[in-house]
């Protein structure tokens, strides 16, 4: 679909930015997402490379997964309920490109996405534990190694990414626990798809 892009340069020029891809059919798209890339434009005046958000589409037919992509700056308005989309038979919401890349990596770790937001809430708590003042604070699951879990929090210090790890066994106790969480706040919040995430719990926030 082509889309009216205006540069930082000034420059407004047309591209093609697609509704819905098929992981299945273009197997490279999956590595551009992991590696940031996914959909950057250059812009033919000054040669800058863009990152424009539009709402896409994501299929993933060997994880038999439908993803819809919406775009960072709508995450208030999307959580409020005053930005809508016709949704149709999707199993999850990201918001942003960050939380489609960690969402694929958590399928290529072979984990499920519903216990790794609850060992992110987890996290967030501990990490915010005695912080004074309302600092944002994302956490993103990295990597499932030998004996534990990795994961990134960016927000606690300027221009710097921090690295938490967990024991890999917290899967399997919170595994068993899902249905009993699913029935408590703020639990509850965060399992209920389609976007299933501890970034809902933030749905309140600024614009």
């Amino acid at each position: 679909m082509k889309r009216k892009l205006v540069c930082f340069c000034e420059h407004a020029f047309e591209a093609d930015i697609p509704e819905a891809v098929d992981l299945g059919e273009e197997p490279a798209i999956e590595e551009a997402i992991l590696q940031g890339d996914f959909l950057s434009v250059r812009c033919p005046g000054c040669g800058k490379l863009l990152k424009p958000e539009y709402p896409v589409r994501v299929q993933d037919p060997e994880r038999r997964l439908a993803y819809f992509l919406i775009p960072e700056l709508e995450r208030s308005g999307f959580l409020r309920g005053t930005v809508r989309y016709d949704l149709g038979e999707t199993d999850r919401v990201v918001i942003g490109y960050d939380e489609l890349a960690e969402k694929i990596r958590i399928k290529r770790s072979g984990l499920d996405d519903r216990v790794v937001e609850l060992i992110k809430y987890y996290l967030l708590n501990k990490v915010l534990e005695g912080e004074e003042g309302d600092r944002e604070v994302r956490i993103f699951f990295s990597r499932a190694e030998d004996t534990s879990l990795v994961f990134h929090a960016v927000g606690l210090k300027e221009d710097e990414v921090g690295v938490l790890k967990v024991p890999a066994d917290m899967i399997g106790r919170l595994s068993g626990q899902l249905d009993e969480r699913r029935q408590q706040e703020p639990y509850a919040t965060i399992l209920r798809g389609p976007y299933v995430s501890v970034n809902a719990l933030f749905g309140e926030e600024g614009d």
